[in-house]
């Protein structure tokens, strides 16, 4: 009996010893197989890639750094080639060259190791045509857990082909301003001739706005005023005072995220408030301390903004579009240059050649289509002397995505417009083409905006792009609106009243400087206003 029980104990263990190594063989990691990728192109490739593997799950190269856009998908960047190692089973590969490439998605059936090469396809090539595209807003450290170098910043400008990064030094926690010291008016040496990274300067105030600055030789201080618990507490100096000096500096200023969702009218009750809007460009514009706006950003409202910059150019006051995507490097967001602005140069591509095409408003902005219009034969950024009549206007827009709605606006009212029907899942360039003759009886400014529905290839919200305006002077009088003028006069009313109820100023002396500059502003709006 002694004898059984021990021969069922014997076969009890070595049953669940047996068990244990069958349940261990099957939890046990599934072998991995390497895949090379080579990335070709015409020149030097790099790629924003995806891969999802057999498991559903997102795979990357060792010790690469990967992000997420806001809709959870991870990215990660390549140079030329890479290797990862992935489980056996269906994986899908994407690939993403920026806005002038047709995204890839390709099928792989993981067996064994595997060798790959991706060939790149651009649809255009818009710096054949002299345009060269750039973002105003991008950060390479902002104390981020992603360890990034300017080395990766240039990969991600070759993948998503962005020529000219203006990388912002900024902060406004502290005297801890990150990339100062890499300012120096020049692009970083490790530019190429097609992808320029020149460090500029994001200006921060709580209460009047954000400004970036390109081409600046040095930091402009303080790098951002008005933020509780820091050492740039008081609201002082204004905004023109720091865009003053980069324009001495030699240097562009525009306007970060102008108006954000649901904000049509950026001030509040509670006048004390923070507010990270365009609140103190109106007086900036007509003071002529800022050449630009940014019209498209990851972090505003593209149709409020675009209702803002009419008003400012209603007023006869010249402003391009431009684009900052707040991307940041060193942390998960959208990649940079998923909207842009593109710049149309006098010859190559140089810092000073992009940036004397930017502030002559030889631009438009995009997160897919491409809009080129004309007026009698001129390009945006043109002032025409004309005398009243008809003009003919020429539309030509080509885009990868489809979009829906080309308008011709005068003066921020559209006059004519055109709806596409396109088929959203067609891999081909989608075209639209038509010329037409508009009635101008006075001063005005002519635009083209392009409009469509959100695509999964678009980060920035719906399909949107818009030109900087050709002007047109009928008899030489300038482009104007009372009504407009008058808008800005309250407008900067709530900026003096906001300016009493912080009060946030070391003396009163500093104070009334600020008062006297929005006055002074306010004065003009106000003669505008008057004017017949």
């Amino acid at each position: 009996m002694n004898r059984l029980i021990t021969r069922v104990i014997f076969t009890t263990l070595v049953l669940v010893v047996l068990c244990s190594a069958l349940v261990q063989a099957t939890c046990a990691d599934p072998p991995m197989h390497t895949i090379k990728v080579t990335l070709r192109g015409d020149e030097p490739v790099a790629a924003r890639l995806r891969i999802v593997a057999s498991d559903g799950q997102d795979y990357a190269p060792e010790a690469t750094a990967t992000r997420k856009t806001l809709s959870g998908e991870s990215y990660f960047y390549a140079d030329r080639a890479f290797a990862v190692s992935l489980p056996a089973g269906k994986a899908r590969l994407m690939v993403a060259g920026g806005l002038e490439h047709f995204p890839q998605t390709i099928s792989l059936d993981i067996v064994g190791d595997a060798e790959l090469t991706v060939d790149q396809k651009p649809w255009i090539d818009m710096a054949a045509r002299g345009w060269y595209s750039g973002d105003s807003h991008v950060h390479l450290h902002t104390g981020g857990k992603i360890g990034v170098t300017i080395e990766d910043a240039l990969i991600a400008a070759r993948a998503e082909g962005v020529n000219y990064v203006n990388l912002c030094a900024s902060n406004n926690t502290g005297d801890d301003i990150r990339d100062a010291d890499l300012i120096t008016g020049e692009p970083h040496p490790i530019s190429t001739s097609r992808h320029l990274l020149v460090f500029g300067e994001e200006m921060r105030s709580s209460i009047y706005g954000h400004m970036q600055f390109f081409g600046i030789s040095k930091l402009i201080e303080p790098q951002y005023t008005g933020f509780d618990n820091t050492p740039q507490f008081n609201d002082f100096p204004a905004n023109f005072v720091m865009a003053e000096q980069a324009i001495q500096q030699g240097g562009v200023v525009t306007y970060a995220h102008p108006m954000f969702k649901g904000q049509q009218w950026p001030f509040t009750e509670d006048l004390t408030g923070g507010n990270g809007a365009a609140r103190e460009l109106p007086i900036d514009a007509i003071l002529n301390c800022v050449q630009a706006v940014d019209v498209m950003s990851y972090n505003s409202d593209e149709e409020q903004s675009a209702e803002l910059w009419y008003r400012l150019l209603n007023c006869g006051l010249k402003l391009s579009a431009c684009v900052g995507t707040d991307a940041l490097l060193d942390q998960s967001t959208e990649p940079l240059g998923g909207s842009r602005v593109y710049v149309k140069t006098n010859g190559q591509l140089t810092m000073k050649s992009w940036l004397e095409g930017l502030v002559a408003g030889r631009t438009f902005v995009t997160n897919g289509p491409i809009p080129l219009l004309e007026v009698e034969g001129v390009q945006p950024g043109a002032t025409l002397f004309v005398v009243g009549g008809k003009v003919r206007i020429a539309v030509n827009v080509d885009s990868q995505v489809p979009f829906e709605h080309v308008e011709i606006l005068v003066n921020g009212n559209v006059v004519y417009a055109e709806r596409v029907l396109q088929n959203s899942e067609t891999t081909t360039v989608h075209q639209h083409r038509f010329e037409k003759d508009i009635l101008v009886e006075r001063s005005s400014w002519i635009a083209l905006r392009i409009r469509g529905v959100e695509h999964p290839h678009v980060f920035d919200g719906p399909v949107w792009a818009h030109t900087s305006p050709i002007y047109l002077l009928v008899d030489q009088l300038p482009i104007s609106s009372p009504a407009d003028a008058m808008y800005f006069v309250e407008w900067i009313d709530e900026m003096l009243r906001v300016v009493a109820a912080r009060n946030r100023y070391a003396s009163v002396a500093d104070r009334q400087q600020v008062e006297a500059r929005f006055l002074e502003a306010q004065t003009a709006f106000r003669h505008k206003a008057e004017s017949p």
